[in-house]
């Protein structure tokens, strides 16, 4: 499994930014503000593709991504690798990142695999 190169390339801009402290914190905010916007049952009705089109791909997959890393035994390991190769690029993220990111979707913790396999599949180098 291997991230497809523009998100890589999108995450290492955004995420770290120009190295500045501002940055950081702005690219948290966003972070933060797309998990609330998924952070709801209505994100298997459109609200996952609205934080897509509000907040674009890096927050969204670094949103994803902490969620399949926190669910991951829930999920037999299901694009466990895509989540730490994510997750591995955000390298300024604070020491609660993950929790910052994590989507509380209220729903089954599978469902994850619904919502998310089409954006997944398509950041994916096969």
């Amino acid at each position: 499994m291997k991230l497809d190169r523009t998100l890589a390339n999108e995450i290492k801009k955004q995420a770290n930014g120009d190295g500045s402290r501002e940055a950081k914190f702005a690219f948290i905010r966003k972070v933060r503000d797309a998990s609330k916007m998924m952070s709801s049952p209505d994100v298997m009705n459109g609200k996952f593709d609205e934080a897509l089109k509000v907040y674009g791909r890096v927050p969204v997959a670094v949103c994803v991504a902490a969620t399949l890393y926190r669910r991951h035994h829930r999920l037999d390991n299901w694009r466990f690798d895509w989540a730490v190769a994510v997750l591995d690029l955000w390298t300024n993220r604070t020491a609660h990142g993950v929790e910052d990111a994590y989507i509380d979707d209220g729903i089954h913790p599978t469902r994850i695999c619904e919502y998310a396999r089409n954006f997944i599949r398509l950041t994916t180098e096969e």
